[in-house]
């Protein structure tokens, strides 16, 4: 039996609403914790989302670079245990982070402290860190080299955007620190990850479709993207109106020139997936649909309407990923309304899918286009929390054809107090093989504690944050509800 046909289940949480001292979480003692938590539950997938650097919103899927770490995840905690930061600079750290009240505040202070640790590094560091530097930077040249020259270059035009540039008077110095900070995370997230798999965890990690325009990924492969001569967008990414959404969505991301990728026989693309898998254990493919054909929007438009659709890498894309990727370690996020080429396209190379119960759970009280290699959620991190979402439903059942809070209660037999963990149980008792959970729906949290609404650039984005490590109440009922299933490994 391969792992793919096991059942199991487990948690999607963002390092970064681990719990913690500081505003953000990170991949230090608390992660730890939580995955002694997943382990003692009988969850064998930790879903973690992208954790590559974050835009001035904090959202991962908007990052400078699809290879490099998202340097505010790094634990300062053990930056003090390998001798690399003084507790004192740590503590004086932590007292002005209680007071600060935003996120760019936060992200600024402790980027600059990270520069600073990095500054001392040669003479901090033990020769062991230091062999295991000097080896990452060999390893990883392939995307650091451009990745912190583009942050260094950034730093000398006052962090606009490299399409605005003027200056290319870097500071040298300033390659070594950004390496080094690198280091820090992929360090520190590599010692995580062999933790978690030794724990039977595995980690999914996301791989967002598109990349930022502004990212070191676009500034040193123009051509890889559809740009004018000198540098600008001719189309942005989105999709097209829809019922939900009349004038459709604009991304604004650059779309890519799969002409140019399919010459370089993908070679980027071969360096994501291979950069990816090193860091995670599985792979959600975030969009996958854009895989077969994506729809590009003219660069000027406000809206989605005179978008057209054209052809993705497709068959030829994923051929060449053969002796990288494999049907065990993707998922594609195949959510929406599907042409029956996306499903060919998934079905050959025979990747799991995606069910939602909040959007496919119906008045008929089954999952529409359920299959046993779907992976089944309660909720995604672009959803409501699952008691934000029954709360969202009419009282009654006033039209037959709608679900209603009065169909699900009569349905799971139970009150509105423990609704969630009724739904958590039917998802559970699928056939299929995988589910997961937002951890929002195990705690029984409302809407205030969604994580993202798509769409909508909110301070309240990316934010959520638990207070607290799960409680023995919470645990104990998901293992039972684990064991129960037959879902613990």
């Amino acid at each position: 039996m391969e792992f793919k046909d096991i059942r199991k289940s487990g948690l999607l949480l963002h390092p970064t609403s681990l719990p913690g001292e500081e505003m953000y979480g990170d991949i230090g003692s608390n992660a730890y914790k939580f995955i002694d938590d997943l382990s003692y539950m009988g969850q064998s997938l930790w879903q973690i989302l992208p954790i590559g650097p974050v835009d001035q919103y904090n959202s991962p899927y908007s990052s400078t670079s699809t290879f490099a770490g998202n340097e505010l995840l790094i634990s300062l905690d053990l930056l003090v245990e390998d001798n690399l930061l003084d507790q004192k600079h740590l503590n004086e750290f932590r007292s002005l982070d209680k007071v600060k009240t935003n996120f760019t505040d936060f992200s600024n202070y402790k980027r600059s402290l990270l520069k600073q640790v990095a500054s001392k590094f040669n003479s901090n560091a033990n020769n062991n860190i230091k062999d295991k530097f000097d080896a990452f930077c060999i390893n990883e040249s392939y995307w650091l080299d451009d990745y912190v020259e583009f942050c260094a270059l950034k730093d000398c035009n006052s962090h606009n955007q490299w399409f605005e540039w003027t200056s290319s008077d870097y500071n040298p110095i300033d390659i070594t620190l950004y390496k080094i900070i690198q280091f820090f995370f992929d360090h520190q997230w590599k010692n995580l990850k062999k933790y978690c798999n030794s724990k039977n965890v595995n980690i999914i990690g996301d791989m967002p479709i598109y990349v930022g325009y502004d990212s070191a990924d676009v500034y040193h492969n123009k051509q890889l993207f559809q740009l004018n001569d000198i540098g600008l967008m001719k189309f942005k990414a989105g999709c097209p109106p829809c019922d939900y959404q009349e004038k459709g969505q604009v991304w604004g991301n650059p779309v890519y020139d799969w002409s140019n990728h399919e010459q370089t026989k993908f070679n980027w693309w071969r360096q994501r997936f291979k950069r990816l898998l090193g860091m995670v254990d599985i792979i959600r493919l975030d969009h996958f649909i854009g895989y077969q054909r994506y729809y590009k929007i003219p660069v000027n438009d406000i809206t989605a309407e005179n978008g057209q659709w054209d052809n993705s890498g497709g068959d030829a894309l994923f051929d060449s990923l053969s002796s990288i990727i494999n049907k065990n370690n993707i998922i594609a996020e195949d959510l929406g309304d599907i042409t029956p080429e996306v499903t060919k396209l998934r079905n050959k190379y025979e990747f799991s899918g995606m069910e939602v119960f909040q959007f496919n759970f119906n008045s008929s009280l089954s999952l529409k286009n359920n299959t046993n290699h779907s992976v089944v959620y309660t909720g995604t991190h672009d959803n409501d929390t699952i008691i934000g979402w029954f709360n969202s439903l009419d009282e009654k059942n006033l039209n037959s054809d709608k679900l209603s809070q009065s169909i699900l209660l009569d349905y799971f037999n139970c009150n509105k107090s423990i609704v969630n963990w009724e739904i958590i149980n039917y998802v559970m008792s699928l056939d299929n093989y995988t589910c997961i959970f937002p951890v929002q729906d195990i705690l029984s949290l409302n809407s205030s504690c969604r994580f993202n609404t798509p769409g909508i650039l909110s301070e309240n984005n990316w934010k959520w944050k638990m207070k607290e490590h799960l409680n023995d109440k919470v645990k104990n009922k998901l293992m039972d509800l684990t064991i129960k299933n037959n879902r613990k490994i």
